[in-house]
């Protein structure tokens, strides 16, 4: 039996795929085709806005000429005053009024036009950073995917029980291709209708500054204006679902912290965070799993529940972080719970469990029917 693929060996393949697949989870994979489509729309703009910068220095280059010749007429109407009529002083006074005035709108609409343009460019950087990262993750998926065929089939006919694992690797695709979906939609319906919005709103601006309609203009500029943080509001949103940044920039207590602010916020339950030992960075997947760990637990509890106290404890040790989420609804029959796990159903709970044990950690679960549930793990550190 010397063919049969070690323990260690399966733990590897399976923590590979998970980490190829998250990865391309983060990467927004499902918005390449809308941001091209952006990315082309922005481009074209630029082009039209580089062309309308020409015209109107051209046209600011002809106001500063005449500007310079009405002045040198002023100049003579006031050295001779006497010389020209009331009539002939009040026609050049008047005449070097309207060029300066015009001179200045000019002037101004230069400068807008060069602000607009360099933020579309810087649109555009982004944008095109975007599709680069999106296009990585569909290599990514298309690798873990070939890794799931050519390695998952072997394990299943070597060792008893994988079968699950298998069915938890299904899972976990349809499960990205959910949140792929939900995520387009979540773009389709929010920023890019936004977009589409702040496009239109734009060119009436446009039309209502060559017109010279003021209070209409000030009044399509704050619709824009709220239209664009709108949008942006939309987008932050969608990148907070994927993954808080805080968890990146700041670490896990901060995420935690946030997490807890919103479910509060949203559902009014008593949560609260203890933590014992000194604080510390930790490796990467190992935030993110005690992060997904207390979410998912937290989600369970105010869904499922029916809990109104939730309590949250997190330690920092030496050679472990450990953590438990704990609350006081309604519980459940951990002998059904058991026959569930163990055939893969409840995969909320059997997914938790994975991602602890692929880091050598440990998961437990205690409920007892009407006297809450609680949730422990235990990570080594090394």
């Amino acid at each position: 039996m010397h063919n049969l693929l070690e323990p260690q060996r399966i733990e590897e393949i399976l923590r590979h795929t998970m980490e190829v697949l998250q990865e391309s989870k983060h990467q927004m994979f499902d918005i390449v085709e809308t941001a091209q489509i952006e990315y082309n729309r922005i481009a074209v703009a630029i082009i039209e806005l580089k062309k309308d910068i020409h015209d109107t220095i051209e046209r600011v280059e002809t106001l500063e000429r005449d500007f310079r010749r009405i002045r040198i007429r002023l100049a003579e109407v006031s050295r001779d005053f006497e010389t020209y009529s009331e009539d002939e002083r009040r026609r050049v006074y008047q005449k070097a009024d309207q060029i300066r005035e015009t001179l200045a709108a000019a002037r101004e609409r230069e400068k807008y036009l060069h602000e607009r343009r360099s933020e579309q460019e810087q649109a555009l950087l982004r944008i095109s950073d975007l599709v680069d990262k999106a296009e990585r993750s569909v290599s990514q998926v298309g690798i873990a995917l070939d890794f799931l065929r050519g390695n998952l089939d072997e394990i299943n006919l070597q060792l008893e029980g994988i079968q699950v694992r298998y069915q938890l690797g299904q899972k976990i695709i349809k499960m990205q291709e959910d949140e792929r979906k939900r995520v387009a939609r979540e773009i389709h319906d929010g920023p890019a209708q936004n977009l589409a919005n702040v496009v239109l709103k734009a060119e009436i601006c446009e039309q209502l500054f060559r017109t010279c309609r003021t209070d209409e203009l000030l009044a399509e500029l704050r619709e824009l204006k709220q239209s664009v943080k709108d949008s942006l509001q939309e987008v932050r949103k969608i990148i907070h679902n994927l993954r808080p940044m805080v968890l990146d920039d700041l670490g896990l207590i901060p995420a935690v912290k946030r997490l807890i602010e919103e479910v509060q916020t949203q559902t009014g339950i008593d949560i609260e965070l203890i933590v014992i030992g000194k604080e510390v960075r930790l490796d990467s997947p190992i935030e993110v799993a005690v992060f997904r760990i207390i979410q998912e637990a937290i989600n369970n509890s105010r869904k499922y529940a029916q809990a109104s106290r939730i309590t949250v404890k997190i330690e920092f040790l030496q050679e472990q972080v450990n953590a438990a989420v704990e609350d006081d609804g309604i519980g459940f029959d951990m002998d059904r719970l058991n026959e569930r796990l163990a055939t893969g159903e409840h995969f909320g709970l059997y997914g938790m469990r994975e991602r602890i044990e692929l880091l050598n950690g440990s998961f437990n679960l205690h409920s007892s029917k009407g006297l809450g549930t609680r949730i422990g793990i235990k990570i080594p550190l090394q």
